[in-house]
């Protein structure tokens, strides 16, 4: 496509309008900055929550010494904490000896948060094979009661191994985690997902339909130009508004890091760096996250393109495009939270597969877990370029007919 002053004249305008917009280029601007810093303030939350001290229930049921000795070890450092408050490792209010039936009771009925309990043969397996187990049955949806039992399992570990005999202490926890990379990086694709996904529609929808819709875009199809060209300029419009919003992306993701860091150093000093290592993002990572955010965008802008064209005005374009592109993105979202999509098989993991933005998730739990392999990453950036491509093709061939007069 040869670029004339006519293409010029056309980037110009369509830039120039991209610029005049305020509120338009102040959505792209805000939207993620507002994504990152609520979410950094919301984990800000959830860590000032986990060093409150919890009430913590026990059960000792094992006859001999080494379920004592633990037992003691952690009441007499509960005791020394509430009397000195300057250093404190388990931040433990109160901790409740009870029996097992009245601990099973507590649990039951979500009275106790968290309940430990060493089992009768707790020093007999321990003293015979090296390794025992004690349960911890935690509340996980409680962040203060999460972060106690985390405490609780580390420190019963040094007890046991304090000795100079290799022995293993082992936690039943009542719920495993399967996350494939950190908190930070889920979020960060959770994000991705869907802010990007949904931004691109005001844009979209105002410089197709929305013009239609006013009568402007009759002007633009009489001049002496290829409407190929036009759409060109319109996407290459977007683009910038893509870059803009990829730039504060960054910016947002700074802002959310320093929010994490300066909240996890005010808590417990052995607990600071499992917290930022938890729920932060590794800045090494930004350009990677940043470049499958653009292709995102771009991707959104495509389908955008074709939902636009086909839509009478603004207001059920919009419409259309957030109803046709939220509810995939909400499910793959989510299920990225759940571990690797690649988990699901059958009709529903080949429906999850046809979805371009599943690539993108499974691109970055990839690189960000360290299991990626090129030929792997090569193929979910082709299939969502390819599927961007057609997309363009088909927005592009809708475009060409435009009537003049509708």
């Amino acid at each position: 496509m040869m670029i004339d002053s006519k293409t010029v004249w056309i980037l110009r305008k369509e830039i120039k309008s991209v610029l005049r917009s305020r509120w338009l280029l102040l959505g792209f601007i805000i939207s993620p900055l507002f994504a990152w810093t609520f979410q950094g303030m919301f984990l800000g939350f959830i860590v000032e929550q986990a060093v409150e001290p919890e009430t913590v229930y026990i059960t000792l049921d094992d006859g001999g010494g080494w379920g004592q000795i633990l037992y003691d070890a952690i009441d007499t450092q509960v005791a020394l904490e509430n009397a000195n408050l300057t250093d404190r490792i388990l931040l433990i209010e109160e901790l409740v000896l009870v029996e097992r039936s009245v601990g099973q009771s507590l649990w039951d009925n979500r009275t106790a948060s968290v309940w430990l309990w060493i089992p009768s043969n707790f020093t007999e397996i321990l003293e015979t094979t090296n390794r025992s187990i004690i349960q911890i049955a935690v509340n996980t949806g409680n962040f203060r009661a999460s972060a106690a039992a985390a405490r609780l399992a580390d420190f019963s570990g040094g007890i046991i191994n304090e000795f100079q005999i290799v022995r293993a202490l082992q936690i039943a926890w009542e719920v495993p985690t399967t996350a494939e990379a950190s908190y930070g990086h889920q979020l960060a694709i959770f994000l991705v997902m869907l802010t990007s996904v949904l931004a691109p529609s005001p844009y979209v929808s105002k410089s197709f339909a929305g013009e239609r819709e006013k009568h402007t875009l009759e002007a633009l199809l009489v001049v002496p130009m290829s409407r190929l060209k036009i759409l060109g300029a319109k996407l290459v419009a977007g683009m910038l508004l893509s870059s803009i919003y990829s730039a504060f992306t960054v910016v947002g993701i700074v802002l959310y890091n320093w929010l994490v860091i300066t909240r996890a150093t005010s808590t417990v000093p052995q607990e600071a760096t499992a917290y930022i290592d938890l729920y932060s993002i590794n800045l090494n990572t930004v350009p990677l996250i940043v470049f499958v955010q653009f292709l995102v965008l771009l991707c959104a802008i495509g389908i955008g393109v074709v939902i636009s064209c086909l839509a009478k005005d603004q207001a059920t374009a919009e419409s259309l495009n957030n109803i046709i592109l939220l509810v995939p993105t909400m499910v793959i979202g989510i299920l990225g939270f759940t571990g690797s999509i690649l988990q699901y098989g059958g009709l529903f993991g080949l429906i999850v597969l046809a979805i371009p933005f599943s690539h993108a998730i499974i691109f970055l739990n990839g690189v960000l877990s360290g299991t990626a392999t090129p030929i792997g990453l090569l193929g979910n950036v082709a299939y969502l370029l390819g599927f961007t491509i057609v997309f363009m093709i088909i927005g592009a061939k809708l475009f060409e007919r435009e009537a003049i007069i509708a």
